[in-house]
């Protein structure tokens, strides 16, 4: 099979690791001769780079990388649709994230069926990384405040909270007043939710991370 210059040295490097070479041989990286040769030249080197983080990633569970895996429709569906996402990400670690979730596909019961791969894949797609930013100081804050006897979530964020806005604020550049509304459309990701209800004196804009977060973060961010 022929492969651009930039493919081939990415399969030179995996050339004692079978799988993971075959694996790099399913990737597309011809782009149509319409394109001026300097300009594919340079985006195949970009796919190439990106390639290589996830494979590197993908490498580090390479015992899980089992020749039956190139025979099993489901693991070929989920390389597909998680390098493809993978190669259209500029940053690294969440190149890393896509490898990660593809390492644990290989796990037997990892995931209930392709559906739940998917909506895991989509969800990590979808959130920018100044989101994973920002549910990764929340979830931090959560542990260095775990709850007292007695205390509901609202009372437990209520220790922390001002903290995490101000922290939130500089982290992301932004203003304090702009972090409830970043926190806000989190909401749509099902990894943090806002607190509703009749809280006494509870003026709103607060909330925590979901089981889905967590569950996200075991299998997929290299988090503290």
């Amino acid at each position: 099979m022929y492969l651009p210059q930039a493919a081939e040295n990415l399969a030179q490097r995996y050339e004692r690791q079978a799988v993971l070479r075959a694996l790099v041989q399913l990737i597309p990286f011809n782009m149509g001769s319409a394109i001026d040769t300097a300009v594919l030249t340079r985006l195949q080197t970009v796919r190439a780079e990106r390639a290589r983080e996830f494979f590197d990633e993908l490498a580090k569970n390479e015992s899980r990388l089992t020749p039956e895996l190139l025979e099993s429709n489901e693991f070929l569906h989920c390389f597909y649709t998680t390098s493809e996402a993978a190669l259209r990400t500029s940053q690294f670690e969440k190149i890393r994230m896509f490898a990660r979730l593809l390492s644990e596909s290989m796990q037997q019961g990892m995931f209930s069926d392709i559906d739940e791969y998917e909506e895991l894949l989509g969800i990590l797609i979808d959130l920018s990384n100044r989101e994973l930013t920002v549910l990764i100081l929340v979830n931090r804050y959560e542990t260095a405040y775990p709850k007292i006897d007695g205390e509901n979530e609202l009372q437990r964020a209520n220790r922390y909270w001002d903290s995490l806005v101000l922290e939130l604020s500089r982290t992301l550049s932004v203003p304090s007043e702009e972090v409830d509304s970043i926190l806000l459309r989190l909401n749509r990701s099902g990894c943090y939710e806002t607190f509703t209800g009749t809280y006494w004196d509870y003026t709103g804009g607060k909330g925590k991370t979901t089981p889905l977060y967590r569950r996200i973060k075991s299998i997929a961010l290299d988090a503290d």
